[in-house]
C-alpha cells in the first residue's frame, strides 16, 4: 500500500505532456484522487490553455495526438469514475460519427438543418460560382462554418443547453471530449483559410460589397476574424477597411469587431464595446473603451445598436 501510494504520488508530480499521448484513463483517475478534484482541474486547465495559446500565437495547431490527449484528460475531469467515462466516451465518439456524414452531406450540397443554414448557402454558392476565386471562397467558408459549430460555439449567440444535430442526449463531459476532439480541425483550416486569403487579398484587393456582394465580403471578413494566429496580417486587413466602411463597401459592424478585436491584441482599449466577458450569471460588461461617452455615436455610425442593448444581449449567454 505504502508503494502504491509512492507511485500515485510521484505520477501526481510529473506535468502532463499531451505529445506523449493520452494517459492511460485508470492513471488519470489515480492523478485526480491524489491530486483532488480542484487541482486537477486546474491543471488540465492550464494544459489545455497552453496548448491552445500557441495555436492562437503561432498557428501551430494540436496534432492528432495531442488532441485526442486534451479530450481524454477534459472526459477524466468531469466524469466521477471509469464506468462513467466509458458511457461518455462511447456517446461523444457516436456523435462524432454522425457530425462526419453530416459535414459529407452538407459541404456536398445536401439540405441542412439548423444551425448549419449559412453552411448550407454557402457550399451551393461554391457549387454553383463560375468565378474560381469567388468558389474557393465560398468552399472555404462553408468548410470553416462546419467546423466550429458546436454546443461551446453556439452557447454565446444562443444561451446555455443550444446543440446541434448531432450534439443532442450528450453529456458535459461528452461534450467537452467533442469540443477537444474537433478544436484541432477547425485550427487547421483557420490557419490554411488565412494563408490563401492572405495571398488572395494582396493580388486582388478586398472583395467590395458593390463588385462581389454581401456574401463575399462576409465570408473573407470571417477567415479574418479567425486568423487570430496571424495579428500581422488582419491589421493589415484592417486597415484595408478602414476607407471601405463609410462607403459601404463592407459593413460598419465587421470594421467594428475586427478593430476591437486587434486593439484588444495589441493591449489597447476598445472603440465599439465589443470585447469583454462575464462578470457573473447573467452579467456581461463591456472591458477599457477608448471614449466610453462616444461609444454609441461609433457604434451609430457602423449601424449597430447602443451598448446598452449590446450589453443585455451578451449577458443572456452568462446564464450559468
Amino acid at each position: 500500500m505504502i508503494l502504491i501510494a509512492l507511485l500515485a504520488t510521484l505520477l501526481a508530480l510529473q506535468p502532463i505532456k499531451l505529445d506523449r499521448g493520452p494517459f492511460p484513463v485508470e492513471q488519470a483517475f489515480e492523478r485526480k484522487r491524489s491530486m483532488g478534484e480542484a487541482a486537477f482541474a486546474a491543471e488540465v486547465d492550464a494544459t489545455i490553455g497552453r496548448l491552445r495559446k500557441r495555436a492562437e500565437t503561432t498557428g501551430r495547431c494540436p496534432s492528432p495526438v495531442e488532441a485526442a490527449s486534451a479530450a481524454q484528460l477534459e472526459l477524466v475531469r468531469r466524469t466521477s469514475d471509469l464506468q462513467a467515462w466509458t458511457r461518455s466516451q462511447s456517446a461523444a465518439e457516436a456523435a462524432l460519427a454522425q457530425r462526419r456524414e453530416l459535414r459529407a452531406l452538407y459541404l456536398g450540397g445536401a439540405q441542412v438543418s439548423a444551425p448549419y443554414g449559412l453552411v448550407g448557402r454557402m457550399a451551393a454558392r461554391a457549387k454553383a460560382e463560375p468565378n474560381p476565386r469567388l468558389a474557393a471562397l465560398y468552399r472555404r467558408m462553408a468548410e470553416d462554418q462546419f467546423s466550429r459549430l458546436d454546443s461551446v460555439t453556439l452557447k454565446p449567440f444562443f444561451g446555455p443547453g443550444a446543440r446541434t444535430t448531432w450534439e443532442k442526449g450528450l453529456d458535459d463531459a461528452a461534450l467537452a471530449y467533442v469540443a477537444a476532439t474537433i478544436e484541432s480541425e477547425w485550427c487547421a483550416i483557420d490557419v490554411a483559410n488565412a494563408a490563401w486569403l492572405k495571398a488572395d487579398l494582396r493580388a486582388h484587393g478586398w472583395y467590395r460589397i458593390s463588385t462581389y456582394g454581401a456574401d463575399a465580403d462576409r465570408a473573407a471578413w470571417s477567415i479574418v476574424q479567425h486568423a487570430r494566429h496571424d495579428l500581422a496580417f488582419r491589421e493589415e486587413v484592417l486597415a484595408m477597411l478602414e476607407p471601405l466602411w463609410p462607403a459601404g463597401e463592407t459593413t460598419g459592424e465587421h470594421f467594428a469587431a475586427l478593430y476591437d478585436d486587434v486593439a484588444a491584441a495589441r493591449g489597447r482599449s476598445a472603440r465599439f464595446g465589443l470585447i469583454g466577458e462575464c462578470t457573473a450569471a447573467g452579467a456581461w460588461a463591456p472591458g477599457p473603451q477608448e471614449d466610453r461617452a462616444a461609444t454609441d455615436a461609433w457604434r451609430a455610425k457602423a449601424g449597430m445598436p447602443p451598448l446598452a442593448e449590446e450589453i443585455a444581449a451578451r449577458s443572456r449567454a452568462c446564464a450559468d
